[in-house]
């Protein structure tokens, strides 16, 4: 039996007799094309036009699909950098010039009560501490800062330091909030009227 176009599409729509059926499948087990019987001859003009349409379609694609690819990529890398990176770090200079009450500061990196009348400079991005007087600071994230004695003062994320440089404690003091009760009773009073929040 010859395989051919009228045949393949009664198998394809089941309408093939059984020997039919038998023979296309063997012919499709075969993996053969010589066995089919071409009775339409393609001019060679029209075989040349479909297959350069179908190498302009093949290599749109491409194109369009290594667009696509670019543009997540860009769209990835951009997501990344925008919203992966930690935050820009930071240099503010604060100023509480009330002789009465304690201001407070917020920032992306940390908050900041200063006392009444003092100032501080943080610089994060060169890691340095001025100031004058006393401030609460509670940091949002942990860094480092190196105060104008050249100490090393580190801060941790989510716990409230006091920083001093009272003639009281001779020198710059910083240390956590929870360590004040070890303090003597009298400084306990002054940094707590200094701070209302404690």
């Amino acid at each position: 039996m010859e395989i051919n176009q009228e045949i393949l599409k009664k198998y394809a729509s089941g309408q093939c007799s059984e020997a039919e059926k038998h023979a296309v499948e063997k012919w499709l087990d075969n993996n053969s094309w010589d066995s089919i019987a071409e009775n339409n001859h393609v001019d060679e003009l029209v075989g040349s036009d479909m297959w350069n349409k179908i190498n302009a379609d093949v290599y749109r694609y491409r194109k369009f699909h290594w667009a696509k690819i670019t543009a997540a990529a860009v769209l990835v890398i951009g997501f990344s950098v925008f919203y992966l990176s930690p935050p820009a770090l930071d240099n503010h200079t604060f100023t509480n010039t009330s002789i009465e009450n304690s201001k407070l500061f917020t920032e992306n990196h940390y908050d900041l009560q200063l006392s009444k009348n003092s100032t501080a400079n943080i610089d994060l991005v060169n890691k340095k501490l001025t100031f004058s007087g006393d401030f609460m600071i509670t940091p949002k994230r942990d860094f480092e800062l190196v105060d104008s004695n050249h100490n090393v003062l580190v801060f941790k994320a989510g716990r409230e330091y006091f920083v001093s440089d009272s003639p009281d404690f001779g020198k710059i003091v910083a240390f956590q909030k929870s360590d004040l009760a070890f303090l003597p009773s009298n400084m306990q009073i002054k940094i707590r009227e200094q701070f209302q929040s404690i």
